[in-house]
């Protein structure tokens, strides 16, 4: 089910004031009820139709279950038997605070548009991917209620060495694995692991091995937009552990490391979702520069374009990059409907487009 996307939040209060009805069985499932759509009502309130995405509704959801928590001050108004049940009308004020957690998790992903994200972690000695760390990432990605985390199962086209090195380069290579997978970013990390075994003072100025194996764990990681290449942040993290033996103290240290990556991986997509707007890159194939011109006309006609910029044009292809507050696909439902030029769209992913136009 489609759902409203952009959220703009009051810069003015923290609560707003409402008066909902609920049913339940008893009083306070009556008043559980109201609070639900009391803040059902506030949520649509702050939901801004500019964009549509699909799979939202269960972040709303959790939203709706955890309504309790939005609410205070509840005041009955009104109670009176229902069937077999009870019924009342409440006043209450319900936390629009945009860093309520489950509010702030809904707007981060709806203004970075619910995106897909795929997680490679690999190993530094070359031994392959670490499942775990991965596992750990992409539970975080869920968490804050992205939709659309790949399918670890998905990424095994993309193991391998030579063929993690020429994702991180960026370029044809990431630009490839993007349109093969359908994801719009990459979380890209790597996991150098090591142990060794605790030696202790043994009293005559030396030192006594033990049974007991210490580990260290660093893990660094780069998000990337697939399309483009470009970095959008960074993170490093470390963990140590202990064990008796030193595979359990190295896999001790790698889980730290990548409960403490998660947590940074959460603050670098919260940083990117406060950057409002967008650039859209359109690679437009024609030969006939007065569409070309017309088709800049039309972008800067849109209500939810802030600038368009030529950047080449020549031998039948022009480089368009638009600054909008929507992703591609829906900027081009937009741009087909209000232009009179023959658009055909041939790929499109979150930030990017390419098409053929044609003047009728």
């Amino acid at each position: 089910m489609a759902v409203l996307l952009l959220l703009l939040w009051s810069q003015v209060a923290s609560a707003q004031v409402v008066v909902a009805e609920g049913e339940g069985a008893d009083r306070q499932s009556a008043l559980r009820d109201a609070a639900r759509n009391a803040v059902e009502q506030v949520v649509g309130t702050l939901v801004d139709a500019r964009t549509l995405v699909q799979g939202a509704s269960v972040q709303l959801d959790a939203i709706y279950a955890r309504s309790q928590g939005f609410v205070r001050d509840v005041q009955v108004m009104e109670e009176r038997p229902y069937g077999d049940g009870v019924r009342v009308k409440a006043r209450m004020d319900v936390n629009t605070d945009a860093d309520a957690p489950l509010l702030a998790n809904l707007s981060m992903v709806m203004n970075l548009n619910d995106p897909r994200i795929a997680v490679i972690v690999s190993r530094a000695d070359g031994s392959g991917r670490d499942a775990s760390a991965e596992a750990a990432l992409n539970q975080k990605l869920v968490a804050l209620g992205f939709h659309h985390v790949v399918d670890p199962s998905l990424m095994a086209s993309l193991q391998g060495a030579e063929r993690l090195g020429n994702l991180a380069a960026g370029g044809s290579a990431l630009a490839a694995a993007g349109r093969t997978l359908g994801a719009d970013y990459l979380v890209l990390g790597e996991l150098t692991v090591s142990g060794q075994t605790i030696s202790l003072p043994d009293g005559q100025g030396g030192y006594s091995t033990t049974l007991l194996k210490t580990g260290n764990a660093r893990l660094t990681g780069r998000i990337l937009r697939f399309d483009t290449g470009e970095v959008l942040g960074t993170f490093e993290t470390t963990g140590r552990g202990a064990g008796n033996g030193l595979e359990v103290a190295e896999q001790a240290a790698a889980a730290r490391a990548a409960a403490a990556a998660a947590q940074k991986m959460e603050g670098r997509f919260r940083h990117l979702s406060t950057q409002l707007g967008q650039t859209v890159e359109l690679q437009v194939f024609t030969s006939d520069q007065e569409a070309v011109r017309q088709l800049v006309t039309d972008l800067k006609s849109l209500g939810t374009v802030q600038a368009v910029y030529l950047r080449e044009s020549g031998a039948g292809k022009s480089i368009v990059s638009v600054e909008t507050v929507e992703p591609a696909a829906a900027l081009m439902d937009r741009l087909k409907a209000k232009s009179r030029l023959g658009i055909f769209i041939d790929s499109v992913t979150s930030a990017s487009a390419r098409l053929a136009v044609s003047r009728r």
